[in-house]
């Protein structure tokens, strides 16, 4: 117990203040309505920012996909632990087709560092030359190209494809555990989970070495009961959410803390270093 108690105190002086304590109050950046993207699922809800800043024609396949209702009763069918949850329309022969007025995407994995608000991490990275925020979103840059891409994170949402870089079309996956950095620039990253994670966390599990993990017992898939943008929903059903400012005093502070254990438990005090998938921006629910 003593040892429990000792590791919730070193939590506990980890943790972010978000009251007006820091140099300033904090100023939240409220997420618009059309880029909050709401899952409900027999476990819980999911709410997820999407980011058009970095992906806009796959936000908005996602935006046009949800208004039709098309992921309303499809499934989570792959479900690797620790690596991701995808959902979609699945890989069965009597699979739902996707309207042809979907073509496929070209892949969105990379733009132009113009005209970015690139919060540096200040600690090294080993997959890309800076790593750092942009609006909240873990990012990665290249001063070389000038090229910056948003990072695969635990709860980072992306889309599916097949060979081909430019294959994707609706199939969505959700990333569940760390170790996934090799994907970076390789598919599309178009939102991340800000609320709900752990209801995606408790879909039943498929088996890597078995078809890739796809669930063959349909039974056992994880049912998108609502899948839709907070923007198509009623207003008064329309859930809000505030995210930190990333670059801003206040994260500054947020990620000191994640890089410098100084409190009173760490008697061998851990490397001054930091990953940006840890180095979460948070965000806020906004009642009323």
């Amino acid at each position: 117990m003593k040892w429990f108690n000792y590791i919730f105190a070193a939590l506990l002086l980890a943790a972010p203040a978000y009251a007006a304590d820091g140099p300033e109050e904090i100023q939240w950046r409220k997420i618009a309505p059309e880029n909050l993207l709401v899952i409900d699922t027999d476990f819980g809800r999911t709410v997820i920012e999407l980011n058009p800043e970095f992906a806009p024609n796959h936000v908005q396949r996602i935006r046009d996909l949800s208004a039709d209702g098309f992921y309303d009763g499809l499934t989570f069918y792959r479900v690797i632990e620790g690596f991701v949850a995808q959902g979609g329309r699945g890989e069965e022969e009597d699979s739902p087709k996707l309207p042809e007025k979907y073509p496929t995407l070209i892949n969105e994995n990379e733009r132009a560092s113009a005209g970015l608000d690139f919060a540096p991490l200040g600690s090294p990275d080993l997959y890309a030359p800076e790593s750092g925020h942009v609006n909240g979103f873990a990012a990665a840059r290249n001063p070389e190209t000038q090229m910056t891409w948003l990072q695969h994170c635990p709860g980072s949402m992306a889309m599916a494809r097949d060979n081909d870089p430019d294959s994707g079309d609706a199939e969505f996956y959700i990333v569940l555990g760390p170790g996934t950095r090799y994907l970076d620039r390789n598919l599309t990253v178009f939102g991340r989970v800000i609320d709900g994670m752990q209801f995606i966390q408790k879909l039943n599990r498929g088996i890597r070495s078995i078809n890739y993990g796809v669930i063959e017992d349909v039974t056992r898939r994880g049912i998108i009961r609502s899948f839709h943008v907070a923007a198509d929903l009623p207003e008064g059903d329309r859930p809000s959410y505030e995210v930190m400012p990333t670059p801003s005093d206040h994260f500054e502070i947020h990620k000191t803390k994640k890089r410098i254990r100084n409190d009173a438990f760490f008697y061998r005090h851990p490397p001054e270093v930091v990953e940006a998938c840890t180095v979460v921006a948070p965000a806020r629910v906004v009642k009323g």
